[in-house]
């Protein structure tokens, strides 16, 4: 906990008006953000965990509601971004001992990022993920298109994907993002031919180890 301060980056909005310029910065705990293919361009933020004093806080949600630019300082890097439109945002309070008034946190997410739930873009041609882990991967795909898949095949799976161009690195802090590029369609494809190949199977019924209890 001594060295926390090491993982912690800096979100700061600055606006400048005729008469005032505000500069807010407060404390960045993670981030998922896809930078500009030009050199100088703004980055596409979809995640945004933050933590910060109550006024500060709420400049940040203000900026973020309004689509203006936020200045990301993580890992030695600095560069602009923005949530884009409708961005979705969750706020909550940390009490903290030995503090009078409690901490104000926010996480800031794009709306492509909350489209990754059921059914809220069944057309998408990519998705982009929180966690590059396999389980997550598999999971996380399925959810968002209803695709039936089985955990065991979540190594093969994010193997193939790989292997396909599919899965790509994305910038993160304090986490490990990945973009999926693919159709629903497209997935299930890739699914049918590795049962047709026999990579992955689908267990006999009666090697199934389901719960009595759960098919009540």
């Amino acid at each position: 906990m001594m060295n926390a301060h090491l993982r912690m980056g800096r979100l700061t909005f600055v606006r400048q008006t005729r008469d005032t310029v505000t500069n807010v910065s407060i404390h960045l705990h993670r981030l998922v953000a896809e930078r500009s293919p030009e050199r100088n361009g703004s980055a596409q933020l979809h995640l945004v965990s933050a933590f910060g004093g109550d006024q500060d806080v709420g400049a940040m949600v203000v900026a973020a509601l309004e689509g203006l630019r936020f200045q990301i300082t993580a890992g030695g890097e600095e560069f602009s971004g923005t949530l884009g439109e409708k961005p979705v945002i969750y706020r909550s309070s940390i009490q903290v001992p030995g503090r009078k008034r409690p901490v104000r946190y926010v996480v800031l997410l794009s709306a492509e990022l909350m489209a990754t739930t059921l059914g809220s873009d069944s057309d998408a041609r990519r998705t982009v993920l929180f966690h590059d882990e396999p389980d997550f991967v598999l999971h996380r795909l399925s959810v968002r298109f209803g695709i039936p898949v089985l955990p065991g095949w979540a190594d093969w799976f994010h193997q193939e994907l790989r292997r396909r161009k599919m899965l790509a690195p994305v910038l993160g802090w304090n986490c490990s993002p990945v973009l999926v590029k693919g159709t629903k369609l497209r997935l299930l494809r890739l699914l049918s031919h590795g049962l047709k190949r026999g990579e992955i199977q689908v267990p006999d019924e009666g090697s199934w180890d389901v719960a009595s209890s759960s098919l009540r």
